[in-house]
């Protein structure tokens, strides 16, 4: 028969949005390691303005990027992906309030004491009439 795409689980989407945060925040974290480690040894490569070999690997020649274009790209990219993570995760629990909000509507347009209810709820209160009988004193 198929899968129904109509039910959806708003508690299992908010904790996905929650976990693509994880994942972003485990990430984020993971690649700065790596990239703190990679750090120290760029000097090693060469001094690129007094070294022929270490100017070709890390500016390039002939049109070819060297490792210095590469690692600022990938830098790039990876603050590009980190980012994605959080914005992914923010989507994925805006989708679930949007869903369940719109089955709000449609819940109401289905069942009319749902909304006689929300109706009830939302109206604005009336003034309340006070009895304005003379209190006798013996």
């Amino acid at each position: 028969m198929g899968i129904d795409h109509t039910n959806i689980d708003h508690a299992s989407m908010r904790k996905s949005g929650q976990a693509i945060h994880d994942e972003g925040g485990e990430f984020g974290p993971a690649v700065k390691r790596t990239s703190d480690q990679l750090g120290p040894l760029v000097p090693y490569f060469g001094n690129p303005d007094s070294d022929e070999a270490a100017r070709i690997f890390r500016r390039g020649q002939d049109g070819h990027p060297g490792f210095d274009d590469a690692y600022e790209t990938l830098s790039e990219a990876v603050r590009n992906l980190t980012e994605s993570y959080k914005a992914i995760g923010d989507a994925v629990e805006a989708m679930s309030a949007n869903v369940k909000a719109g089955e709000w509507a449609s819940m109401m347009d289905k069942n009319g004491y749902l909304k006689d209810l929300l109706e009830f709820a939302e109206r604005k209160d009336e003034p309340i009439a006070v009895p304005s009988t003379p209190v006798r004193r013996d």
